[in-house]
């Protein structure tokens, strides 16, 4: 069955005025969103994907991301390779790029312009550093989170009322970014989106998800979980675009495993075990409130802080994180603990590269 590689090379000699852009397009630009581009010129005034491209790929190569980091950056930088030389993506222009990390965020945002009127603004999801991910915990118990707050900034500065339509989208925590950052542009704004794509996010908390905002711009809305989704049963959705993997969880939250037919995902059915993780999620949430959540959230990611672990490469030895597992104290109760260790084998795993 056919991925995005398969697409890239069966379409990629045609442009997007020859093309028109689709949902696969969708994964491959919420992919790129992960490729560091902070060492490159990507602030010159003008500057395309292929060059900024092989400036990046001068210094990275396929050893250290199998080495070093996750599964969604190792397929951005295998996607990267491919791009930079199709006519439909290597001379598309980048508008604006954002990479910010500190003790509490990691943030990062591209912005591509597919035709003069069409641009694309893409949100990373969460990379090889555990900052990222105590920062999806969070979203349990707080709104906004800071990479909330700087996809709110970063989206509002790159859509213009006069100027080209705008596609919002990302891939797991990124996601979840381009849900809330679109929820938060003004009325005038939001007539400008014409999609919001969240590729296997997590979705609301219940006071946003019943908010105005959030309806204002859920027509727009498209969110995308493959069949044995876990990082996509995260939080409160109403609705889901299940798509076929061909792994299985947690291998399956990569886009490079998403099967398609042509232009299009082809669809498929929840698995018993995501529709089982999401009413587990759901009961979670509706008897722990937000202060019970962060008590819960803290000592989890306290716990492997005090381990020492601060980047998923570390978590490729599972008896370190099965000792950091076993540290849980009294502070988690059974239940949270129960979940807890679903998630983390469903989350981290996910971003780590099989050998």
């Amino acid at each position: 069955m056919a991925n995005v590689f398969d697409y890239v090379e069966k379409y990629g000699d045609l442009t997007f005025r020859q093309k028109r852009f689709n949902e696969v397009d969708n994964l491959i630009f919420s992919a790129l969103a992960y490729v560091d581009l902070r060492d490159t010129k990507v602030d010159r005034k003008i500057c395309t994907l292929a060059e900024v491209g092989r400036e990046y790929l001068e210094t990275h190569n396929d050893a250290e991301m199998r080495k070093y980091y996750g599964l969604g950056m190792y397929d951005a930088h295998k996607l990267l390779k491919k791009l930079i030389d199709k006519p439909r993506y290597a001379n598309l222009r980048i508008l604006d790029y954002d990479y910010n990390v500190n003790s509490e965020m990691q943030f990062g945002a591209v912005v591509f312009e597919l035709l003069p009127d069409l641009i694309y603004v893409s949100f990373e999801g969460t990379d090889q550093l555990i900052v990222g991910w105590k920062e999806d915990a969070d979203l349990s118990y707080m709104f906004p989170v800071p990479a909330q707050v700087e996809a709110v900034e970063f989206l509002n500065r790159n859509i213009k009322t006069i100027g080209p339509d705008v596609i919002v989208g990302g891939h797991s925590k990124g996601g979840n970014l381009a849900l809330v950052s679109s929820m938060f542009m003004s009325y005038w704004k939001k007539r400008k989106i014409l999609r919001i794509y969240n590729n296997d996010g997590p979705g609301l908390r219940r006071k946003e998800f019943e908010s105005a905002r959030y309806r204002s711009i859920k027509d727009k809305y498209v969110h995308i979980v493959p069949d044995s989704s876990v990082v996509g049963m995260l939080l409160r959705h109403d609705k889901y675009k299940v798509v076929k993997s061909m792994k299985s969880a947690p291998i399956s939250h990569e886009i490079s495993s998403w099967e398609i037919i042509d232009s299009k995902l082809r669809r498929g059915a929840l698995s018993p075990r995501s529709v089982a993780l999401e009413k587990s999620v759901l009961n979670w949430l509706d008897t722990h409130d937000d202060k019970e959540r962060k008590k819960v959230c803290d000592a989890i990611f306290g716990t492997l802080r005090k381990s020492g672990l601060l980047e998923t490469y570390q978590l490729k030895n599972p008896r370190i994180l099965l000792r950091a597992i076993n540290k849980f104290g009294k502070e988690v109760d059974d239940e949270s603990k129960q979940l807890a260790l679903e998630l983390i084998k469903g989350t981290f795993d996910g971003v780590l590269k099989a050998k």
